[in-house]
């Protein structure tokens, strides 16, 4: 069996330098930048931010697959954006 199989939270999580988890933490990374640049378009500035403050199904499976929580995630870009933190 492959790692590429093994896709589960646990698996991810302790490989810190695993190309899939750099990979998922790069889209989040883009989409926060789609978020916060302003020379980005409006239309794809408009759905990195619906990616990021929707809990949605892409959204979880990202950041699980990133590591990261996604409740954190999207508390963090609401904050910043209704309050520019």
């Amino acid at each position: 069996m492959t790692r590429f199989i093994k896709s589960t939270s646990i698996y991810i999580s302790d490989r810190l330098d695993c190309p899939e988890k750099r990979l998922f933490v790069a889209v989040l990374s883009q989409a926060i930048h789609d978020v916060f640049s302003k020379h980005v378009e409006k239309r794809y500035r408009e759905q990195a931010v619906h990616f990021l403050t929707k809990d949605s199904a892409n959204l979880r499976t990202v950041c699980e697959m990133a590591g990261r929580n996604h409740v954190y995630v999207i508390e963090k870009i609401n904050k910043r954006l209704n309050h520019g933190e």
